[in-house]
Order: C-alpha cells, then sequence, then structure tokens
C-alpha cells in the first residue's frame, strides 16, 4: 500500500514553516508568522498551542481565525485535546485556559471558532518524506486509511500522536516516564518532525536512527525560557 498523503498541503507548492510548541507564547508566534510572511511559506503548527505560557487565548485569536481561512494549519497536541474536550463536555474539569476563555469579551465566538477548528486538526499529516506529528510516530500511520483526520483514527495512533511513547511508569512528578523506540522504527528515506518532548533547549535535537530514518524534537521549550523553533521544508523536498 502506498503512503497515505495529505494533497492539500502539496497543492500549495510553497514551503512549510513547520513550529513547535506555542503553548501560549503569542509573541514568539507573531514572529514565526512573520518569519513565514516573508519567505512566502505556509505555517504549520504542530499542537499544543495553550496553557503553561501567558496568553493562550491571544495565540487562540491569533491562530483560529487564520486555521479556518486555510491560511495556516495545525497538527492536534494533547493540552489541544484537553481543551477540546473542556469546550465540549458539560462535565468537563475547569482549567485555567477555560477560565479565561469565558471571561474574555468574545468568549462565545471564540470558543465557537476554537471547537470548529480542533475538531477538524488532524492527529498527523504525512508528506513525501516526512511525516508531522504532535507525539511520536508508528509506521501504521504512513498507510492508515484515516490519513490521521476524522473518527476512524486508530485509538493506538491517536494515543501516540498526542501523549508520545510511554513505558507505564511515572516519573517522581507523577507523569509518564516517555520512551523513543520509536524514532528506530522510522523508516529510511523519511523525516518525522514531533512538538511534545523538550528534548533540548538551544535547539532542534535530530536524531538519525541505524536505517537512515530521522526525528527531529522541535519542541524547544518556549514557555520554560527555551524558544519557539521552526523547521522549513522546501518544496524541493517534497518531490517524489
Amino acid at each position: 500500500m502506498q503512503p497515505s498523503v495529505n494533497p492539500a498541503i502539496l497543492q500549495r507548492q510553497q514551503p512549510i514553516l513547520v513550529i513547535g510548541d506555542v503553548h501560549g507564547m503569542v509573541e514568539p508566534l507573531a514572529l514565526a508568522l512573520a518569519d513565514a510572511e516573508a519567505a512566502h511559506a505556509f505555517p504549520l503548527l504542530l499542537g499544543d498551542l495553550v496553557d503553561k505560557g501567558p496568553d493562550s487565548i491571544g495565540v487562540l485569536r491569533v491562530v483560529m481565525p487564520r486555521v479556518a481561512a486555510g491560511q495556516m494549519a495545525i497538527l492536534r497536541g494533547n493540552h489541544d485535546e484537553r481543551l477540546l474536550k473542556s469546550l465540549t463536555c458539560p462535565d468537563s474539569k475547569m482549567t485555567r485556559v477555560l477560565a479565561e476563555l469565558r471571561a474574555a469579551e468574545d468568549a462565545n465566538a471564540l470558543a465557537e471558532l476554537t471547537v470548529r477548528v480542533l475538531a477538524a486538526a488532524p492527529y498527523w499529516i504525512s508528506l513525501p518524506h516526512f511525516l508531522l506529528v504532535h507525539g511520536a510516530f508508528h509506521p501504521e500511520m504512513l498507510t492508515c486509511p484515516s490519513c490521521g483526520s476524522g473518527a476512524d483514527v486508530p485509538a493506538k495512533l491517536k494515543a501516540l500522536s498526542l501523549y508520545g511513547e510511554t513505558d507505564g511508569s511515572l516519573n517522581e512528578e507523577g507523569l509518564p516516564i516517555r520512551t523513543y523506540a520509536w524514532v528506530d522504527r522510522i523508516p529510511s528515506g523519511l523525516t518525522v518532525l514531533v512538538g511534545h518532548d523538550t528534548r533540548q533547549m538551544h535547539e532542534p535535537l535530530v536524531i538519525e536512527n541505524a536505517d537512515g530514518g530521522r526525528a527531529v524534537f522541535l519542541d524547544t521549550g518556549a514557555a520554560k525560557g527555551g524558544r519557539l523553533s521552526t523547521w522549513t521544508i522546501s518544496p524541493l523536498q517534497l518531490k517524489r
């Protein structure tokens, strides 16, 4: 079976500026979008738009209208998934972002738009020679009939895309211990860009496996004193 590829992104025939985890950092996001505009590149966010940083609502105001207008794309991260559930499930636990959203002057319109955009956001995007996902990769993502979108995404792949790979145990802070065996399963010639894990702060961590598959960890801790990192994919790199 041939890899399932997202055709809408390819039709643009322009560079793609992949942007790591924003986490409420609206000013670095604005700078990244200015860079994308200057390079005539299409912005694509790897998920986790909200939480941690100081202005999650500002990020939603920047991102949601642009995605709805087709001016950028986003993947679904675990923090975005939590926000979507909190907006659509009446019994959801109150979070800081939800409280801030409800207090906003444009609360109703922004919440409605956020639900619409996040509900349509894919769990991963597959392109020639590249796969973009928030948490972790699995080879089945390359041929999954769902192409990472909609209700038919298998639960296993959905969990990996949102939360990454874990060993089932918890660290001292009560958080899942993440593992990276998935990096060894990236096939030759494929680059997987992920967010979710801050592996290092000064620049994205790039790991190449024994077969020539490559993982790029793009989360460099924008809300932890690090930077908001980006990665450019040129149209030439997407040639089959």
